[in-house]
C-alpha cells in the first residue's frame, strides 16, 4: 500500500535583528508582535551600548567636570558658605568618578534599565492581568522600547556641550529659582521617557492581546510612572 509522505515541518525563519530595530519606529505593534512570540534583544542593547559609550567618551572631550559640578554644588547654600580649599577638598572625589565613570555610563545604564524595568512590568502584568509572559519576552520588549535613547545619543553627538544640547523635557525651560517639586515634576515630563513607555504599552500589549488590552497596558505603565512621579514630586517639597 502506498503511503503519503509527510511534509518536513518548515524552519522559522531567523529573526531579523536590523528589521526591528527600524520597525519600532515605524511599525511598533507587527515589531512587537514578533518580539513576543519569539523575543530577542542582544542586537539592540549592543546598538544602544555602543552609541551611548561614544557619547560617554565624546562628552569627557569637552566637559569640564571641575567647572560644572562646582556650579550645580554652589546652588546649595551650605556649600557656598565653605572657604575655596573645603570647596576644592569636597569637588576632587566627585570630580574624578565622574571623569571615570561617564566612559561606562552609556554601556551599563540602559542594560540595567532594561533588566530592572522588564521586570517590574513582567512581575506587573502576571500579577494585574495574569498575563503569564515569560521574563525573556518581557526583556525582549522592554530592551526595544528603549530604543529612541539612540535618537538622543545621535542628537548628543551632534550638539554637545551639555550646555547646547536641545530641551527634552519640561525642567529646562524652568527658570533657576523654580520650586524644587516643580523642577521634580519637570524633569520627570520628558519627551524621551514618555516615548518609551508608549512603546513599553504597546510592545506588552501586543506580546498576549486577550489578557493585556491596549488601555490596561497605558494603564499599569504610566500608573506606575505616576506613582514614581509623585513620590519625587513629595519627597523634593518635603
Amino acid at each position: 500500500m502506498a503511503t503519503t509522505p509527510t511534509p518536513a515541518p518548515e524552519e522559522q525563519a531567523s529573526a531579523n535583528h536590523f528589521g526591528r530595530i527600524i520597525g519600532v519606529f515605524f511599525g511598533p505593534q507587527k515589531t512587537f508582535a514578533e518580539i513576543a512570540e519569539r523575543p530577542s534583544w542582544l542586537a539592540a542593547l549592543l546598538l544602544m551600548a555602543v552609541l551611548g559609550t561614544v557619547v560617554g567618551a565624546m562628552l569627557n572631550t569637552k566637559m569640564n567636570w571641575s567647572d560644572y559640578i562646582r556650579h550645580k554644588a554652589e546652588e546649595n547654600a551650605q556649600f557656598a558658605q565653605l572657604s575655596e580649599e573645603k570647596k576644592d577638598q569636597a569637588l576632587a572625589p566627585q570630580v574624578k568618578f565622574w571623569s571615570k565613570f561617564t566612559y561606562c555610563i552609556g554601556a551599563v545604564g540602559v542594560p540595567i534599565s532594561a533588566l530592572f524595568f522588564s521586570l517590574l512590568y513582567w512581575a506587573s502584568f502576571n500579577l494585574f492581568s495574569g498575563a503569564g509572559l515569560r521574563y525573556g519576552t518581557a526583556f525582549g520588549i522592554t530592551t526595544h522600547a528603549f530604543l529612541p535613547t539612540i535618537i538622543q545619543n545621535v542628537l548628543a553627538m551632534i550638539i554637545l556641550p551639555p550646555e547646547s544640547i536641545v530641551a527634552t523635557n519640561v525642567k529646562a525651560f524652568l527658570s533657576e529659582g523654580s520650586p524644587k517639586w516643580l523642577q521634580a515634576l519637570g524633569s520627570s515630563l520628558d519627551l524621551f521617557w514618555i516615548w518609551f513607555m508608549v512603546l513599553a504599552a504597546i510592545g506588552f500589549a501586543a506580546a498576549n492581546p486577550k489578557k493585556i488590552k491596549s488601555g490596561t497596558a497605558y494603564s499599569v505603565i504610566f500608573g506606575l510612572w505616576g506613582v514614581w512621579v509623585l513620590a519625587k514630586v513629595v519627597w523634593a517639597a518635603i
